[in-house]
């Protein structure tokens, strides 16, 4: 029986993804183009349409590539002329499409330059195979994608366009751009944000931007060169971008600090949302506060400290001062004056710390705000703060004692080397007894007891060793932790002077250890060394303030001959500083 001969009319797919940078590898629509003529010519085929399309196959949903399965199954075609497997489809449920219709015998060929695949199961499963493999790859390079730009996110440098005051740095290599600050635009939208702040309204600034500034958004490819709309600025004011925060990806609530320069301080930033009534989740979400955490608990429930903020706006037309929460943040509550109407509104940011009420929901500890919570802890750094002409005077004196000390560790060193010699000394004469002809039917010392003798002098001498090592180590570490103690305290008041969150909460770690806030009062268990210079401030006051440069010789030789005879002021040498 003749094989029944079937006509061949083929539909020539073309496609590029020009949504993804992923496929940036595969060839470009001119160039399959270029093949599939080349194919047709040789083969001498009928094609009856050539489609082309640029958009991802990672996904269903493209319409000429629908367009055509619909060709297929109205009997329009009954084969595909293609670059290869993969510029069909990468994802599953099209590869079941064109399978589906193979087994439908409505699509009995898919040619390629490499490869022919008919309506045969060998040819299917190869099929499939190249299908798989496509799907495979899309999803590794999406893994990698995902992954680079979480790792951008990471340094600080948001993945996608630059928003307006920007600019996309083009010129490193991929995977290591940066947001650069546009010079043109960023001191203008700088400008925008401070006559907001001080109570310009936003046509105002529209008006300015557009007549005054000449103001013109950037240019790009299809867009941009325009002046500023309002909605844009409305954008603007609203952008955490601005003030150096962004989310990624959007809605994920996954925020991040941004490495780029910020054109707005994030105080103002939030005082902006709060007129504007429109104030972003991101600030609650990613605040920083330098307290919270299991290292403060409450003196009463032991629960954890919590922090809180609070927002609160003095009404520019009835004078009334009232709370900015979820069910009230865009009109005063007295007069019922929108925020965003007020000329210029006050707004007050209150930061608390409070139990978090986790071990005991009834505990009824209060809040104390953070500048009087910070001012209990400037006055207990006040309390041990010694002057810098102090701080000399106690290292080198430290220096002298290690000095003078040193006659007395070699000779404790060479006692510990004579006990290890005599030791192994022991082991050797037991091993010697024990081997002994005389000694070949256990009368002079028995397997169990020689067992028992050499046990001890084994454990005796790995003390001894051990002793040995730590010696010169355990001077090395109390020489500096006594250096580290005295230079704590010698800056920690100034350095918690500074807006940096976490030098103030490694200052608060270490004036000490089971930290509590009770009756709005912090309490602290002080290590040793803190106390010790706390007695030396009310024994010796004319340390810090009576030491003029002038009369630095007279004071210094008083203050050596007063510290050289309590020697009790330099016993925290074992403390360790938090």
């Amino acid at each position: 029986m003749e094989e029944k001969q079937i006509y061949l009319r083929y539909l020539g797919y073309v496609r590029k993804s020009s949504e993804d940078n992923k496929e940036r590898q595969a060839a470009s629509l001119p160039e399959q183009l270029y093949v599939l003529e080349g194919i047709k010519a040789k083969h001498n085929l009928t094609l009856v349409d050539t489609l082309q399309e640029s958009k991802s196959a990672h996904k269903p949903g493209r319409e000429i590539f629908n367009n055509m399965l619909a060709r297929i199954e109205s009997s329009e075609a009954n084969a595909i002329l293609t670059w290869h497997p993969n510029r069909l489809c990468r994802n599953a449920l099209d590869a079941g499409q064109l399978l589906y219709l193979m087994d439908e015998d409505k699509l009995v060929e898919i040619r390629t330059p490499s490869r022919t695949y008919r309506n045969t199961p060998e040819d299917k499963f190869m099929l499939t195979l190249e299908f798989g493999m496509s799907k495979k790859d899309s999803d590794d390079k999406s893994i990698v994608v995902e992954r680079g730009l979480e790792k951008k996110a990471r340094d600080g440098w948001r993945p996608g366009v630059a928003p307006q005051g920007y600019l996309n740095d083009k010129t490193t290599e991929s995977g290591f751009r940066k947001i650069l600050t546009d010079p043109e635009r960023l001191s203008f939208i700088k400008k925008i944000f401070e006559l907001f702040s001080n109570g310009t309204s936003v046509v105002e600034i529209h008006r300015i931007a557009k007549d005054e500034w000449k103001f013109l958004s950037r240019q790009k490819k299809r867009s941009g060169g325009i002046p500023l709309s309002l909605s844009m600025i409305y954008k603007m004011l609203t952008n955490p971008f601005y003030c150096g925060k962004f989310e990624y990806p959007e809605g994920s609530g996954k925020w991040y600090e941004g490495a780029h320069e910020p054109a707005v301080d994030q105080k103002i930033f939030d005082e902006i949302q709060v007129k504007l009534g429109r104030r972003s989740q991101y600030k609650l979400q990613h605040h920083n506060f330098a307290y919270t955490g299991s290292m403060v608990r409450c003196g009463s429930c032991n629960s954890s400290i919590v922090a809180e903020q609070k927002w609160q706006c003095i009404c520019t037309k009835c004078k009334l001062k009232f709370s900015l929460t979820k069910k009230n943040k865009e009109r005063c509550t007295g007069c019922g004056t929108l925020i965003k109407n007020m000329s210029d509104p006050t707004i007050l940011h209150y930061v608390y710390y409070r139990c978090g009420r986790k071990k005991n929901p009834n505990c009824r500890e209060r809040a104390e705000r953070v500048d009087r919570l910070e001012k209990q802890i400037d006055e207990k750094l006040s309390q041990i703060e010694i002057s810098p002409l102090f701080m000399d005077w106690a290292i080198r004196q430290i220096h002298k004692m290690n000095d003078s000390n040193k006659d007395f560790t070699e000779e404790a060193i060479e006692s510990i080397k004579r006990a290890h010699d005599g030791c192994r000394a022991k082991l050797t004469n037991l091993l010697q007894l024990k081997i002994s002809p005389a000694n070949s039917d256990g009368g002079l010392i028995s397997d169990e007891k020689y067992k028992e003798e050499k046990d001890k002098l084994e454990i005796e001498l790995k003390g001894v060793e051990k002793q040995l090592v730590n010696t010169d180590d355990r001077m090395l570490q109390a020489n500096e932790e006594t250096v580290k103690a005295f230079t704590f305290v010698a800056r920690a008041k100034e350095r918690f002077a500074t807006d940096d969150l976490k030098i103030k909460r490694d200052i608060f770690l270490g004036l000490g250890s089971h930290l509590t806030l009770q009756n709005k009062t912090v309490g602290i268990i002080a290590p040793k060394y803190i106390y010790t210079i706390e007695k030396m401030k009310e024994a010796e006051p004319i340390i810090a303030e009576r030491v003029a440069p002038g009369n630095q010789p007279e004071y210094t030789h008083q203050m050596e001959t007063y510290f050289a005879s309590n020697p009790t002021l330099l016993r925290g040498r074992e403390s360790r500083p938090a």
